[in-house]
């Protein structure tokens, strides 16, 4: 009598255990799999019913629990099983930090673009180097990211993504301008200066206090120069020549075109008309050589003619 009493007492406490891990009162179907070699699937809730042998570790769906019993769902096909022979899994959870543990911080390696699409075709938007995002996939030789909020999500070339911050490049100014220093001329605009980078023509410019050369390209400008950044990458050298922050202020300049060497004076200030799209320069920025005016004033600028005298004289130092 005493083990009689023993194994019930033992069967109601694997029936509590097994209700704790499935409720009776499921709303929605839950994942489990079989826990035993000698558990069963019945064609109705007795096992005195029609039944078939489940493999332990098989995973089933139950759509509902009503006492001892639970309805599954097993390879397309419904039946019951007692639920101490059920066990709940944590695949969902597995699966879920398996994705969060594919989001990996990474940095842009140089200026670049992030496209809609992982196509270099399709639309885009221009980072700086070092701007930190979050890889999510791969589509070819494209990364799929993430912002930091990850509300933001788009392509990169993966060629263009480090793990780790890229530090600035060390500039070799002094002797990459060695060979052309002694060629530095000075030249009136309303001589031959004007037509050293004639309209729609591209050239470079090389600030001489940074070491920083961009490319840019002449749209217009009768009374000087007006010239533009050729892509998002000069205006990116553009701003760190205006140290953050474009302005009116005049920094002194070769430009390079035509095969000649002039020292010159620019602003950084944005304004006016635009031809180039997708550079990130909402307009244009003024070049001056010796004798050109502003456009306002009908006047030479002191400033910038200060900046073509500096230029030419840290070429002929």
């Amino acid at each position: 009598m005493l083990r009689r009493v023993q194994k019930m007492i033992c069967l109601a406490l694997i029936l509590v255990l097994a209700l704790a891990v499935l409720s009776p009162a499921m709303a929605e179907s839950v994942k489990a799999k079989v826990n035993s070699s000698s558990a069963k699937i019945y064609k109705s809730a007795s096992s005195s019913a029609k039944h078939v042998s489940m493999k332990k570790g098989t995973q089933v769906t139950v759509t509902a629990v009503k006492g001892s019993w639970a309805k599954v769902k097993v390879s397309g096909k419904t039946g019951y099983m007692p639920t101490k022979y059920l066990s709940k899994t944590s695949s969902a959870s597995k699966s879920t930090s398996k994705k969060a543990a594919k989001r990996t911080a990474g940095y842009a390696s140089k200026n670049t673009y992030v496209y809609k699409s992982a196509s270099s075709g399709s639309a885009r938007r221009s980072i700086s180097r070092n701007t930190k995002v979050y890889v999510v996939g791969k589509s070819g030789s494209y990364y799929k990211v993430q912002n930091a909020s990850g509300s933001a999500t788009g392509y990169i070339k993966a060629s263009c993504v480090s793990k780790s911050k890229v530090a600035a490049k060390k500039t070799t100014a002094k002797k990459s301008s060695k060979s052309w220093k002694s060629k530095v001329v000075k030249m009136s605009w309303f001589g031959a200066g004007q037509n050293v980078l004639r309209k729609g023509q591209y050239g470079y410019i090389y600030d001489i206090d940074t070491g920083i050369e961009l490319k840019i390209k002449r749209m217009g400008g009768h009374y000087h120069a007006d010239v533009e950044p050729a892509t998002a990458a000069d205006t990116a050298k553009l701003l760190r020549v205006a140290k953050g922050k474009f302005s009116w202020d005049s920094h002194a300049v070769i430009l390079k075109a035509g095969g000649k060497y002039v020292a010159c004076g620019i602003n950084t200030k944005p304004h006016g008309d635009q031809t180039i799209r997708g550079n990130n320069y909402n307009g244009q920025f003024c070049l001056h050589m010796c004798g050109s005016w502003t456009h306002a004033s009908s006047k030479e600028n002191k400033y910038h003619q200060q900046s073509i005298e500096r230029a030419y004289r840290w070429a002929h130092k």
